[in-house]
Formats: C-alpha cells, structure tokens, sequence
C-alpha cells in the first residue's frame, strides 16, 4: 500500500484521471447496461429456451466486468482504491467462470449463493461510488444510492434462501440483469466530468 504523501494532490490526480475516462466511460456502461436489460428481459419471457445461450452470455460479461473492476483497481491511485471494487470484480469473474465451466444442476444453489454475495458486494460498492459522486459534487448520487440499497436487499433475501434460489435461478439471473443494466445506463447518462 502506498503511504500517504501530505504533499501530493490525491484529489487532483484522481480528477485528472476521472476526466481522462470519463468519456469511453459513459458510453460504455451505456452500451453494457442496455445489453444487461435486454438479456434480462429476454431471459424473463423464455427461460428456458434461451437458458444456454444467456448461460453463456452472462458468463462473457461477468468475466468482462470483473477484469475490468480488478483493472479499474489496480489503475486506481492506491489513495482511492476501494476493497468492494476488488472483491466484486473477483466475484465476478468467478460467477462467470462457474457459469461456462460447471452444469446448472450441480450448481444452481452454489451460484444462488455466489449471486448473492455478489449483489451484497455489488451494493457496497455502488454506495462507495455514490458517496464518492457527492463528496465531488457530481449529479446523479442518488441513483447509485438507491440501486445499492437494493442490491443489498436482494443479496440478503437470496442469501437465506439458496433452495429457492437453485429453483428460480433463470428469473433471479433476470432481475438481476435487469437492475445492474438500468443502474449502469443511469450512472452512464449522470456522469460527468469533474470541474474544478
């Protein structure tokens, strides 16, 4: 871990680099949440008949997100890192990989379990972000407050009921995508570069 310098501007250097990304940002978790909500959707109306192919799909964009959140990490000046970040990238990167390599029966109640961890670690993480979205002053915190919120909540009802989780994974796997592509599309639509 880095140790703190009085004498470095931690805040310039993370609005530097905030600014720097904030464009290729925006548009991709527009892009990603609006993927997520028609995936969601899709997997509601026909469970079964899309099952694998949305088996597959969501395994490809766990993966995709979690390297991405474990890269976000690492690229993060060690003053702003945040531990959620690192943790639910790594959980998702393991869903994804659970998803592509092991068959639904055996896993259906592990990968309730995983979800929910995920959606616990997942709030965390969006109410960091929105804490952080206010503590600059940014508009649209209160969406990542509230999608936190509920992730939290979801992630506590699938914890303790993993049996019900296994029998209704398709349409947990659904709501989920639906709620992390409508969080992505409005933090993409409220970013906005820092001014200082």
């Amino acid at each position: 871990m880095q140790h703190f310098d009085p004498d470095h501007d931690y805040v310039n250097e993370y609005v530097n680099l905030w600014n720097r990304r904030i464009g290729s940002a925006k548009i991709w978790m527009i892009v990603l949440g609006v993927l997520l909500v028609i995936l969601g959707i899709a997997s509601a109306a026909a469970p079964l008949g899309m099952y694998a192919f949305i088996q597959g799909f969501i395994a490809a964009v766990l993966i995709i997100r979690g390297v991405s959140d474990i890269i976000g990490y690492v690229q993060t000046p060690a003053f702003f890192r945040n531990g959620a970040t690192l943790a639910a990238g790594i959980l998702n990167a393991l869903l994804g990989v659970l998803f592509l390599a092991l068959p639904t029966v055996f896993t259906a109640t592990t990968l309730g379990l995983l979800l929910a961890f995920l959606l616990i670690m997942t709030g965390i993480e969006r109410l960091s972000f929105a804490h952080s979205m206010r503590y600059y002053e940014l508009e649209g915190s209160s969406a990542g407050t509230v999608m936190g919120i509920v992730n939290i909540i979801l992630g506590v009802i699938l914890a303790f009921t993993p049996l019900f989780t296994g029998v209704v994974l398709t349409y947990l796997i659904a709501a989920y995508l639906i709620v992390a592509g409508a969080t992505l599309i409005v933090e993409g639509v409220m970013i906005k570069r820092i001014e200082r």
